[in-house]
Formats: structure tokens, sequence, C-alpha cells
């Protein structure tokens, strides 16, 4: 399972692409002492002070758990058995994360191309793991037995023997076989059509450079034709192919740099097209109907049955609401352009919406971003951690050899009486090369290793804001504010968890969960009470305006709708998309554009394939929902526990106690529960979906 948890849009990254019986998150060295000043390898490790380095840490990762293969082999009791699984675990996770995560952000290409081959290695290991009928058996026995004393060994039991379970190891040989070449297969697409993306993000050549908006121009290539005349060179990426459509007045280098940017890569039509039929493959040897079935099982919703009715119920509800906000951007194109005929076109949309909000607002994007310079948003995360936890998060010195690049920080979350919490990195700048998004990765989780030491997590933060030559002059926009917010929770799951397991850490919980409390902390990005904190201009020193604040959220709330409708559309296409098949298999082009036509207010343009490039569909196949769950979830617990007085010791020891330390080691529903009591969950068929109330109600969909 890989390791990565980013926002909601197709920018924010990956997340679990391959599952394995052991779920390889974590190493179990130690983070480097933050007092220690002696050379290091990258991360900690030292190991990796050189790129060959890897090879030596896959054999050690190898050697020790041939170790602990060998010990649990003796049949030790039941609670030293699920110890020494853990322990296999966190060793092999070691290589794991520390590969991906340098494949992703290393500016050295020998430590990319080791760090590739030190992962196509230690998956090659899992897959003995995987098919080892000992330690299944002794894991089952273990489970059996009854002689485990925490809920927590219990539930790890459960959920090791049904992860080797969903390997394939209780099939016939041939068919476990099968799934094993199915999930190497897998794991190759997904890794694939990443890889395309970057390879193939699609360029518009625009002339003259006057058509394109000077405060976006920073974002773009200058280029020059055969007569020396200055254009522009639009990469449509994401973020930029977003500020491109948002911001530039010509309709015609908008409909370019759409259609471009939702038609590649072209090589992904047959790399998605293979995937969906190694996932559907895989299913159906497991015994199910489809993918969406065979990784639905263990989530809160439990059946695509459930899970599809609860989104269609969403889609007629939001449809009236979003049809009335695109007959509004509509019209504004009508008045401008002087036509009562003309049609909103999906290029059109962005465009017009941010003039709307604009106007009603009066708000301007550079005075906002004048309030969020970047270590004033740092300060603002400081804040929260001090304010709700009683810890202080400060940066601290990096070893000889621990960093990877310059630029990166390492922040400590520590508390005055209980110590360092854990630690977390911050690679914050754009540069070539590097994971292109926003995202939070894991490199090492929480687990007990006696009665006396806790190995404390260590997190990563990538972001790719556009490095100046003084950070401080590095503003953010409202939008990125929530993204950083958004990810720090994600982060603050995993720093504070204290599981007895590194199984169960932090984010490592069902997947229909894992987005709550990233959605929840988004809400403190957005609340005067927080912000009027930490939020102040970058050269005048003043306390963001409460009207500012009020005009941020009012427009952010003006189509609320539409982009309700939007996240319902994505998580109906990644449902089709991995349910039931056809025995003709369909074109994955014509399934957007039909359920667009049934659930979307406006236009789908023929020739644009959006699904090529949204990373959600391969790393969240067939749970893509998972935002739509946290949205209602968090909406619940930020009315009924945070909204009174979101930055109390109280809130915060809440939340702490209550939701952020279980990590996956209790089941989500009772953790909500437990948290704001009765109202955020309901029981439907056999599985579990939201009390939607709270959120329509924020929404403007219920009086």
């Amino acid at each position: 399972m890989w390791n990565v948890i980013g926002r909601r849009s197709s920018k924010s990254h990956l997340k679990r692409l391959f599952k394995p019986f052991i779920n390889h998150r974590h190493f179990r060295t130690r983070a480097v002492d933050r007092k220690d000043e002696s050379p290091t390898g990258l991360y900690g490790f030292d190991y990796l002070k050189s790129p060959k380095g890897f090879r030596r840490f896959v054999d050690d990762a190898i050697e020790r758990s041939g170790e602990l293969v060998d010990y649990i082999s003796g049949m030790p009791s039941p609670a030293e058995t699920i110890r020494a699984m853990d322990e296999i675990s966190d060793t092999v996770c070691t290589v794991v994360d520390s590969a991906e995560f340098c494949r992703q952000t290393h500016p050295v290409r020998e430590f990319v191309e080791e760090a590739n081959k030190a992962s196509m290695r230690i998956n090659e290991y899992l897959h003995f793991l995987n098919t080892n009928h000992t330690l299944y058996n002794v894991v089952k026995k273990a489970e059996q037995d009854g002689h485990l004393l925490t809920e927590e060994a219990r539930r790890a039991a459960q959920y090791l023997r049904i992860d080797f379970e969903k390997g394939g190891i209780h099939l016939p040989s041939g068919k476990l076989d099968s799934v094993n070449q199915l999930n190497l297969n897998t794991l190759q697409l997904c890794r694939e059509y990443s890889e395309n993306i970057i390879i193939d993000p699609g360029h518009v050549d625009v002339f003259p450079a006057s058509r394109i908006p000077i405060p976006i121009q920073h974002l773009l290539k200058p280029i020059y034709n055969d007569q020396q005349e200055k254009g522009f060179r639009i990469i449509t990426e994401p973020h930029t192919l977003s500020s491109v459509l948002q911001w530039t007045k010509d309709d015609q280098v908008r409909k370019m740099t759409y259609l471009k940017g939702n038609s590649v890569p072209h090589a992904n039509h047959e790399v998605l097209d293979k995937l969906i039929t190694s996932r559907h493959e895989l299913a159906q040897i497991m015994g199910c109907k489809s993918y969406a079935e065979f990784v639905m099982n263990l989530n809160m919703a439990s059946s695509p049955e459930v899970l599809v009715s609860f989104l269609l119920e969403m889609s007629n509800m939001v449809k009236p609401k979003a049809d009335e906000e695109f007959g509004i951007i509509r019209n504004l194109k009508r008045d401008i352009c002087g036509q009562t005929s003309v049609d909103l076109e999906p290029w059109d949309e962005a465009y017009y919406t941010a003039m709307l909000r604009s106007s009603a607002y009066s708000l301007n994007s550079s005075v906002v971003a004048s309030y969020f310079s970047l270590p004033q948003c740092i300060e603002g995360l400081k804040l929260l951690v001090e304010s709700l936890f009683g810890a202080k998060f400060d940066s601290v010195p990096m070893a000889p050899g621990e960093s990877w690049h310059p630029d990166v920080l390492k922040m400590c979350l520590h508390h005055p009486e209980e110590g360092d919490l854990g630690y977390l990195y911050l690679d914050l700048y754009s540069r070539k090369g590097k994971y292109p998004g926003c995202a939070t990765f894991a490199i090492k989780g929480g687990r007990k290793i006696s009665d006396t030491e806790y190995q404390v997590p260590v997190m990563a933060l990538v972001f790719n804001f556009s490095k100046s030559r003084d950070s401080s002059t590095v503003r953010l926009n409202h939008s990125e504010l929530e993204t950083l917010f958004h990810e720090f929770g994600h982060a603050l799951h995993a720093l504070l968890s204290r599981t007895d397991y590194q199984h169960f850490s932090g984010t490592r919980v069902a997947l229909d969960f894992a987005e709550t409390p990233s959605n929840l902390f988004e809400y403190y990005a957005q609340d005067y009470r927080v912000l009027r904190k930490f939020a102040r201009h970058y050269s005048t020193g003043e306390v963001i305006p409460e009207n500012l604040v009020k005009s941020l959220n009012g427009a952010r709330e003006m189509f609320a709708a539409t982009e309700l409708q939007r996240q319902i559309i994505f998580a109906l296409v990644d449902q089709t998309l991995f349910g039931e098949q056809s025995a003709v298999p369909r074109n994955t082009s014509s399934i957007v554009s039909d359920l667009k036509r049934q659930h979307c207010s406006g236009k789908h343009v023929e020739g644009t394939h959006m699904q090529l490039r949204f990373s959600h569909f391969i790393t969240y196949g067939a749970g893509y929902y998972s935002y739509l769950y946290a949205k209602c979830f968090a909406a619940t617990i930020w009315k009924k526990l945070c909204q009174e007085d979101p930055l109390s010791p109280a809130t915060g020891a809440a939340l702490r106690t209550k939701l952020l330390q279980h990590g996956g080691a209790k089941a989500p529903a009772d953790i909500l529960t437990d948290l704001v009591g009765d109202g955020i969950i309901k029981y439907h068929n056999g599985g579990i979906v939201p009390d939607t109330t709270s959120y329509l109600e924020e929404v403007k969909l219920l009086d």
C-alpha cells in the first residue's frame, strides 16, 4: 500500500496503489536525534549515505525479516506472533517508504535510480511474504486461540489474516500465481500512468504575449517565433491549467488550454484499460463481482450498492441548485458577450465564476495573498499545535546527510511533558523532476517497542510553491492555505497517533475514513478566530480584516453545489470504471461522457478525456468517494465539537484522545460516534453512510 495522502483535486496525490499483506509504511531504526550532529544518511538511515546504500538497505531488511519469519515459525505465543509480524512489516516498510519518497522527491538522478531498483527488489520480497503459508497459519491460529488480551491485538490479528487472504494465499496454487502476477501488473501499470502524466503534461503556445494576463505570466515559459515575437508556452499541468482558465480573458486561449489539458497523456488510454482489466480479473479470482466490491468490504460503505445508492441520492439532491448556479454563470457570459443565445462552455466556467466571486465580494487576489506569506502560514500551523495540544512545532537542525535538498526543513512536534511526539519534513518549493502536487508522505509510523519506549512517527509534507530569492515573499492564495491545513491534518493524524502496532499507525485506517481529519482541519483555515492570530500583512504587519475573511468564505460558498456535483461525478466515474464490467468492454471516455451528461449541469466536450490524468482513479481505485464521506463527517465534527471554540484545549483534547491517537486501531464508526455522539453516521443495507445534515446545511442545500 503506497503511503501518500493528498487533497481532493487531481493534483493531490497517490495513495494506495498496491496492497500486500504487509502494509509497508514505516522503518524500525531511530529517527535522527534532533541534538545529534554526527553524519548520517538520507532520512536518518546510515545506509543511505550514498545511492548504492539502497542495496544494503534492502539486504538488511530481508535478512532481519527472515530472522523474524524463522522466529514466528517456532509458534510463539499469540501476542508475540502479532508483535513479530508487526516488526516484519515495520522492517520491510523501511525500504518501501524511503525508496518511494526518494523516487518522488530526490533531485539526484543516481539516488532515484537506486531507489527504483530497491523498490522493485523489496516488492519481489513482499510477494514471498504474501505467499508464506507458515506465517498465514500462525496468524490464523493467533486469531482463533482467543488469547490476545487487547482489542487492538485482536484487531491486528484479524486484519493480518484478511490481508493475507486478499493476497490470495487461501487459493489453489494456480490461482495464487495469477493473483501475484496481477498484483505485479497493477503496480507497474500504476507507475506507468503516473509517469506518463509527468512525461506528457501537454502544452499550448500562445502569441503574442499580451494574450496572457500579467499576474500569471511567471507561471509560463517565454518563447519567440521566427519573427522574434514574444509569446508563452503553457504547460497544461493541473496548477497552471487552473490558473489560465481562471484568469485569462481571451476565450480562445482558454479553449486551447482546456482541450489540451483534458486530452493528455494519450498513452494512458491503453494503461487505464489494462489496469481496469487487471483489477477486474483479480476481483473475479477472489470471488467478487467487481474490483469495487473487492476493495470495499473492509470500508465503512461495505459494498458498491450501498455507496452508489448514497451517491445517486446526493446527485438528485444537488442537481436543482447546481442547475441554478450554472444558469447564473451562463447569464453573466451572455451579458458580457451581448448575445442571449450563447452557451457556457467548460473552459468558461472557472473564468466567469471567478469574476462573479470577485464582483460579489470585491476580492483582489494579490490583496488576499498579502496576508498569507508562507512563513506566517507556518506560524499558523504552530498556533494550531500549541493551542489545541499544548505542544510546540519548531524547526530543528538536521544531521549532515539527512536532507535531500537545501530548502528542506525538519520540524519537531514536542510536548513539554511527553517529549518529542514526532518529526515532519517540509519540502515546500517547486523544482524540476519533483513530485508535482501537494501530498503527505509517511516515512515512519508509530509503534510500541516496549513498555518504556515508543517509536515516534516521521512524516513529510510536499508542496510546489514557486521559490523566490526571499522565501518571505512567497504568498499563498486562500485555496493554497486550505490545502496546507488539509495536508497538515493528515500529518497530525500520523504524528499524534499512539497505536501499539504500526499496522494501525496514523492514516492506516479504512480508506473512507482517512480523509476525515484533513478535511476537518480545512475549517481552521476558514475561521477568523484562527486566522487573526497569524494572518498578517507581509509588509505592514496588519492583522487580516474580518470583513476580508467573511468575503473569502462567502466567495467560496457561492458555487458550493457546483463543486459538490463535481465531486459526486468523480466518485460515480470511479465506481463505474472499477465496477461490474459488461461483456463488451466500454470505452472509458464514453463512461465519463455518459455520467457527466446524466449528472452534470454543465456540458461535456467530445474529445476530452479527464480520466487520463485524474490520479485518484489510480490510487483510490473505487475509493474516491472517501472525500465525500470526509466532507460530511468533518462538517458534523466541526459543528458539534469545534465551532463554538475551535482553539480551546478541551477541543484539542477531544480531537487527540478520541480521534487522532487511535489511527486504525478502532473501528471508524466507533471513533466517530465516541467523538460527537449520534447524528454522524447512518446504517444502510449492511453498510455505513454519513449523516449529511450538517454538510448540506453548510452548503445551503437544506433549509
